[in-house]
């Protein structure tokens, strides 16, 4: 990214700050207050070329303006013209259509008009952090007050002290503003929708922004004055744009598909090892393109959507980075990993969705590029030099991932240098830092494409490294709101973790010692992203900031789901951590393993916490799996992920389901909470409470019983009865009242048992009640086997 760009890049970040402080304290038009108060800065105040983009991003200003042909103000003019289009759009419920701006408007959810929501929730004023509780739409009466946006205003203002204006700090400015402007609307116009944020306006008013200058460049357009400003309209129409689509493909069976030692440390590992690679390669592209993270649309899950330039330039920089990568992962990894690219042109009309499914028919066409790609991965040389690797591969099998190589101790060179990283990788309560290097891997650190490597330093570590090595490229912070040189974004990251090891958790489980694997994604998202928004409200920005929702929840707001528990299925527990580890989370999808009992109740904080996050406008389906605690990972993943799919099935695609042990026991999400836990489960607790005598024999025949209904298409009533009759108390020298407290919960019982058995679905939901009840009370035996 040259100098200029990198003004650019600035000034299209800072072009709104001016309305910071005219919800604050000063009335005047935001593009004169924020070009007073940002010149009085020091490290700003020498730089025209970023100060003329705040000041002249408005017509009737920059018409008075006596600005040169030329100036970048020109191009933060139509950027911020292509970016409001996008995002401001008129409320259907408008009544008269009158407009009218209102300073202490709330931030609207985006979600009050996904999928035909017609709900009008707003956030409470907050930061976006790691440390804050999650901010769920709520339909109290929200103030956005003066004091909050002086508190926004002095914490962007000390950011801007501490930043240098160079490309190696544009990425932190970037985190400033997601941090601070998240929460804060762009528009205050109540006419018109209020739920996008300021920070994604500013982004996208950058992305575009940096676009538009690569391509005034690559066609030696120098008049700006004429071409953005005098002939804006014609410019709308012309396809300055390119959306380009990457999903990387394999990512399963490369977590999964490792040995049982230290599967808990090498399972985490592998997994974050993905996201980082995915993470550098989209900084490697970007960098090569002259562009910066605000034309990252979205990355998570093995996927990412990137805004870039349509020149020829930009164009052939990305094929051959295509190449580059694959050939890479050739070399490396062999046919496990590959990427597929799609790539469209399009006009700031088609992102604006002026013609109705114009917008949705761009990434159609990207998805049908990475299909196409995907059935014809290697060209015939691609296949002879696989061949030849196949040839060369002298090595014994690694004993963890299973690859032929040299070993050491048994091990590969990558496993044993992703090893050295696992402590830190896992570790969620240090300052760790992520650095991309140039060089080869050594035991110490993992390879990375494009001649890098991956290792993990502390910050004094760190700082070192910056100043001493003309190796350093680029950092990465886990969960932190760091800033600085070269630090190219705080992750969030999916990492809680209670426990290092399969058998820790097994061992603080309460109940029978088994582990519970749950795997989960959200229901028909492909369908939300294409349909869920109405022709009058889809738009490039709306995409954006739902995509960016998705990933606070799984990669942030997953970890605060985990560390506060709200639902146990032993009464008497309060709120507490999770006994519970992330294997992964992000983009639209969850793997956790732990303690049995904890996995079923984080299962249902997650049904209940996505659905107050979208305002029931999002489901989740799960499949969740108890094992032994030396059961084969891969086993464990493959199976959950079967029953996963079973619930992706339910009742014929209604999907918002979970299916538990095996495929006789799925249901719908309240069926399983109200009527299998809340009904059955409770009914059987509440009777062997009081009665005090029988117990797991007693449920062991009713099962028995059950499990005879189905294998012989009927139920013997007589011998059910009789089970239920047995239960009677009827001891002498009983005290009366005790006597009739346990007749009353028998009567009670017997009643529910007769009703429930006699009919299908109750006597299924019955039966996963009376499994759980067991799990709950199984102990263990002296010698450690269960019973």
């Amino acid at each position: 990214m040259n100098d200029r760009a990198q003004k650019l890049a600035i000034g299209c970040l800072l072009h709104d700050f001016g309305k910071l402080l005219y919800r604050y304290n000063d009335g005047r038009n935001h593009s004169t207050s924020g070009y007073d108060y940002l010149k009085n800065i020091d490290e700003l105040r020498d730089q025209k070329e970023i100060l003329n983009c705040v000041r002249y991003h408005h017509g009737k200003l920059l018409a008075n303006s006596n600005v040169d042909d030329n100036d970048l103000c020109y191009i933060t003019y139509i950027a911020d013209n292509i970016a409001s289009a996008s995002d401001r759009k008129q409320r259907e419920d408008n009544g008269d259509g009158s407009r009218g701006y209102v300073r202490n408007i709330p931030f609207e959810s985006i979600f009050n008009i996904l999928n035909g929501n017609k709900e009008k929730k707003v956030y409470k004023p907050d930061v976006l952090s790691s440390k804050s509780e999650i901010n769920y739409p709520t339909g109290e009466n929200i103030i956005f007050s003066e004091s909050f946006y002086g508190k926004i205003v002095d914490n962007i203002k000390d950011a801007i002290r501490g930043i240098n204006y160079t490309k190696e700090y544009i990425n932190s400015l970037l985190q400033v503003m997601e941090s601070n402007l998240t929460f804060i609307p762009s528009s205050t116009d109540k006419s018109q929708y209020v739920d996008i944020s300021l920070y994604d306006h500013s982004k996208m008013t950058a992305a575009f922004g940096l676009c538009i200058e690569q391509y005034l460049v690559e066609n030696e357009i120098t008049n700006y004055k004429e071409e953005l400003f005098k002939k804006t309209k014609e410019f709308y129409k012309k396809k300055v744009f390119g959306l380009l689509s990457i999903d990387l493909s394999g990512i399963q069976s490369f977590i999964y598909n490792i040995s049982d030692e230290k599967a808990l440390k090498n399972l985490r590992a592998r997994s974050f090892y993905l996201e980082m690679l995915m993470e550098h390669c989209v900084d490697e592209l970007i960098e090569r393109c002259g562009l910066c993270r605000a034309n990252v649309m979205y990355t998570g899950g093995g996927h990412t959507y990137i805004f870039v330039p349509a020149t020829s330039k930009c164009k052939k920089i990305i094929e051959n980075f295509k190449i580059e990568l694959n050939q890479w992962f050739m070399e490396n990894f062999d046919i496990g990993l590959y990427a597929a690219f799609g790539y469209v042109e399009c006009s700031s009309e088609e992102l604006e969705n002026k013609e109705s499914g114009g917008y949705r028919d761009l990434f159609r066409k990207v998805n049908v590029q990475q299909s196409k790609q995907k059935l014809a991965r290697y060209s015939a040389e691609d296949i002879l030099k696989l061949n030849g690797l196949k040839t060369e591969e002298h090595g014994r099998e690694c004993k963890v991932c299973h690859r032929s190589d040299k070993l050491v101790d048994d091990k590969c060179s990558f496993c044993i240098g992703l090893e050295a990283l696992s402590d830190m990788i896992i570790d969620n309560r240090g300052d760790n830092f992520f650095t991309i290097i140039k060089g080869e891997a050594d035991t110490k650190s993992v390879p990375m494409p494009f001649g890098c490597k991956m290792k993990a330093y502390k910050a004094d570590e760190l700082k070192n490294q910056m100043n001493n090595s003309e190796q350093y490229i680029r950092s990465y912070a886990k969960n932190r709101d760091y800033t600085g040189y070269k630090i190219s974004k705080n992750l969030w990251v999916g990492d809680y973790t209670a426990e290092k090891t399969f058998g820790d958790l097994v061992a603080k489980s309460d109940g029978i010692k088994r582990l519970g694997v749950i795997r989960a994604d959200i229901d028909n998202l492909g369908q939300a992203f294409v349909s869920g928004f109405g022709e009058n409200e889809i738009c490039i920005t709306r995409t954006a900031v739902f995509s960016r929702k998705l990933s606070e929840f799984f990669k942030l707001h997953i970890n605060k789901i985990l560390a506060k528990g709200v639902y146990q299925l032993y009464s008497d527990k309060e709120q507490k951590n999770r006994n519970a580890v992330i294997v992964y989370s992000g983009g639209d999808d969850v793997f956790v393993v732990g303690g049995w009992d904890d996995i079923i109740g984080f299962a249902i904080d997650l049904h209940t916490s996505l659905k107050k996050f979208s305002q029931g406008k999002l489901t989740i389906s799960a499949g969740i799996g108890i094992y032994p605690e030396k059961y084969p990972i891969a086993a464990m993943a493959k199976q959950t992920g079967e029953l996963e799919d079973i619930s992706k099935k339910f009742r014929n695609g209604e999907k918002n389901a979970v299916t538990l042990f095996d495929d006789t026991s799925t249901y719908n999400w309240d069926e399983f909470i109200d009527c299998v836990l809340g009904e059955k489960l409770k009914a059987i607790k509440e009777f062997i409470s009081v009665d005090g005598v029988h117990s797991k024999a007693m449920l062991y025949k009713m099962l028995t019983l059950i499990r005879s209904k189905k294998e012989e298409n009927r139920l013997n009533i007589a011998r059910f009865a009789y089970l239920i009759a047995r239960l009677r108390p009827n001891e002498k020298n009983t005290d009366e009242n005790k006597l009739q407290e346990r007749l009353n919960a028998y009567n009670n019982f017997a009643k529910k048992m007769y009703n429930w058995i006699q009919s299908p679905r109750d006597c299924r939901q019955l039966v996963t009640a009376i499994y759980i009840y067991v799990y709950m009370n199984r102990e263990r035996e002296v010698n450690g086997n269960d019973r």
